[in-house]
């Protein structure tokens, strides 16, 4: 039986995919090159790979778990499984969450903002305005913000054939010699490349607004191969161009490699790059947004107004001692210490929850059969 709220705000199958790639596509695509590198070096495309073969099957649990909660969301599944308390702190550990997923966005493309285009432009301006255009779209309903996310498939995308630029001064002799590290650096490149495919996790309260759900677990899987395949193919580009101590040295390495792009046009492409990341930073965001507000509505009994706004006001104080650089490391090493402990702890434990208690409620009927 499909769990799902009222068919005017719910969306088809296929735009499953435009969500959840819409939302893994953020900030950090202009940065992670010099991240994921930490271990295994030049051969960390191969962890990237990894972890991202290993989010189908956290998709698949994911599904599973949804599939056996009363509303279809993992509110209602925290509410069955510890009760109404205990599963509204849960749930409000996972707003806690979807803040720092927020802000780790929002305080990484500010940077690029300040440092590149306006540096005597306050941080708490670019950041207020950017959450009221963000409070506005996502006022608009899940509807609108899915709209919007269909840009943020279209830019990473058509982004791609520029990479042709710096492929044409690639240095091939930068990937040798291949496998020539432990499994323990090869474990530490996976951890780092995991805040960049974050995203998934929101299917855990888009799914009651999917029409069809069986027909959407195509999409999802479809989804997170799309956001595995862009990183890599910009790693792969980036890693023929850099040698590992530039990449080290690099902040911003998709960045510079737009540098390269010369037309007789146009000289500063980066700029098109950074503006352009803007409906992909936007879109994160306002997924991000109405996962907040959803919670606050179903766990507090707050309205969606005052919970967007509540929400946009948090994440602005939040944002407002954020003025080092370093900051944005410490979001980023949080936020990855929180993805690994959602993703490959908290949601596996659910399931072997959920499994034993299907497991128990049937042993039970079964005397009550005969």
């Amino acid at each position: 039986m499909e769990k799902q709220v009222k068919e005017s705000l719910t969306v088809s199958p296929y735009l499953l995919w435009i969500l959840i790639h819409g939302t893994q596509m953020g900030g950090t695509l202009l940065i992670f090159q010099s991240r994921i590198i930490k271990g295994a070096e030049m051969d960390s495309l191969f962890s990237f790979a990894a972890v991202g073969i290993s989010f189908h099957f956290i998709i698949a649990m994911m599904f599973f778990l949804l599939e056996n909660a009363p509303d279809g969301d993992l509110i209602s599944l925290h509410n069955q499984l510890f009760g109404k308390r205990l599963g509204s702190l849960l749930t409000l550990a996972f707003y806690a969450y979807i803040l720092l997923f927020i802000v780790n966005e929002l305080r990484s493309y500010m940077e690029v903002i300040h440092v590149w285009v306006f540096p005597y432009t306050q941080l708490w301006m670019l950041s207020l305005m950017f959450l009221l255009t963000t409070a506005y779209l996502v006022s608009g309903g899940l509807r609108v913000i899915t709209g919007i996310l269909f840009v943020c498939i279209i830019v990473p995308t058509l982004l791609i054939p520029t990479l042709y630029f710096p492929l044409k001064q690639a240095h091939w002799t930068n990937f040798l010699p291949l496998f020539n590290h432990s499994p323990y650096e090869f474990a530490e490149s996976a951890y780092h490349s995991l805040s960049t495919l974050l995203g998934v996790e929101f299917l855990l309260l888009l799914y009651p607004f999917i029409k069809n759900q069986k027909k959407s677990k195509k999409w999802a899987h479809l989804a997170v191969a799309h956001s595995t395949l862009i990183p890599l193919i910009i790693a792969f580009v980036s890693f023929s161009f850099f040698n590992i101590q530039q990449l080290e040295h690099t902040i911003w390495p998709t960045l510079i490699l737009s540098k390269v792009i010369r037309f007789p046009f146009l000289e500063r492409f980066d700029y098109i790059y950074i503006f352009i990341w803007f409906f992909v930073i936007i879109s994160a965001c306002c997924v991000g947004m109405w996962g907040g507000v959803r919670i606050l509505k179903k766990t507090v009994g707050l309205k969606a107004k005052p919970s967007l706004w509540l929400t946009s006001g948090i994440v602005f104080v939040i944002m407002l001692p954020m003025k080092s650089p370093m900051t944005i490391e410490k979001l980023d090493s949080a936020m990855t210490l929180s993805g690994w402990i959602l993703l490959y702890g908290y949601i596996p434990l659910l399931c072997i929850w959920v499994s034993l208690s299907k497991w128990f409620n049937k042993r039970k009927s079964i005397p009550n059969e005969r």
